[in-house]
């Protein structure tokens, strides 16, 4: 805790607060709870000026995914792009409200609409019925033309960069539906790769790296021997083929095992001509989870502006 900051410190102590000691070790729904209060406590206020409404997309296996979309009562100058919206929670926790403050103000301060993704989560459903999910809302967005952002946090961001890989063929498209940008906030993209930072900060207080072992073997059943070793749509750092990706904003957290994930992708959207831009200062002194201390921490408020700036900036890019 030495390396944090008293706003952090007091943002650390409220999460850890709602979670029990071995949390990994209680079921799938006890976790649910835990997140869910720890979530909704420190929630904000929906803005002024945003409308919400509950839909479903179906997919090609008949499940319908809930979405949550977030529009301006008045137009912007930017409406004609629309942010597609992954949560985090480890493949395991999170849903619409989880993330609905988080959301309401993405939406507020890009001046973007917006639409969240309740994609399907483990144990009960397995991957890939998660990025599935995450495909069957872009794709339904693409065939409607639009322009799409693409915006996730933690295992979000894992699926906005499996979702970009998958859909390359619609990135910058010109007159046409296209992915101009993906925005990835403390993503995890090399499935447990024993960087500097998973080694350093594998006991960070709000992400260790037990918990991304838990995490990434519970998503395919529980055994990490299951995990595939090839599939960029499990993890986005599975082969090296990187040319076509959309233009990229990372944001990592510098206390957080995840953290060099982004520098290391970076590098290879680098050596592939992607544009790509690693925010690295502005995660000094923060943990991984710092979207909700946004009214806490004013480190944290400074990075959530830098995050809806460079959103905007992708929107009106193009």
């Amino acid at each position: 805790m030495s390396m944090l900051d008293r706003q952090m410190q007091a943002f650390v102590a409220q999460s850890l607060s709602h979670d029990p000691e071995n949390a990994t070790h209680a079921t799938a729904l006890q976790q649910r709870q835990y997140y869910k209060a720890k979530c909704l406590e420190i929630a904000q206020p929906m803005p002024v000026g945003i409308e919400v409404k509950d839909t479903h997309i179906k997919s090609s296996d008949g499940y319908l995914v809930p979405v949550r979309h977030y529009s301006h009562n008045l137009p912007t100058n930017t409406a004609a792009t629309k942010i597609v919206f992954f949560h985090g929670g480890g493949f395991v926790v999170g849903d619409l409200d989880s993330h609905h403050d988080i959301c309401g103000h993405i939406a507020k301060d890009t001046g973007l609409d917006l639409v969240a993704v309740d994609y399907r989560l483990a144990p009960e459903y397995q991957y890939p019925d998660d990025i599935n999910d995450c495909l069957t809302v872009v794709d339904y967005f693409l065939n409607q033309a639009e322009r799409i952002v693409l915006v996730g946090d933690s295992a979000g961001g894992t699926l906005s960069a499996s979702v970009a890989y998958a859909r390359r063929q619609f990135v910058n498209v010109l007159n046409g539906p296209s992915i101009i940008g993906q925005v990835l906030i403390y993503p995890a993209l090399t499935c447990g790769t024993d960087t500097p930072s998973m080694i350093e900060h594998a006991n960070a207080p709000l992400l260790s790296k037990a918990d991304m072992d838990y995490y990434f073997s519970i998503r395919v059943g529980g055994e990490a021997k299951q995990i595939p070793t090839d599939d960029n749509l499990y993890t986005p750092m599975q082969r090296a083929d990187y040319k076509g990706l959309p233009a990229t904003h990372l944001f990592p957290a510098q206390i957080d095992p995840l953290r060099d994930d982004c520098a290391l992708y970076e590098q290879a959207l680098k050596q592939a001509q992607v544009k790509v831009t690693n925010h690295f200062e502005l995660g000094e002194g923060l943990v991984h989870g710092y979207l909700r201390a946004r009214a806490i921490s004013d480190k944290a408020a400074h990075n959530f502006k830098a995050i809806c700036t460079a959103i905007k900036e992708l929107g009106e890019a193009n």
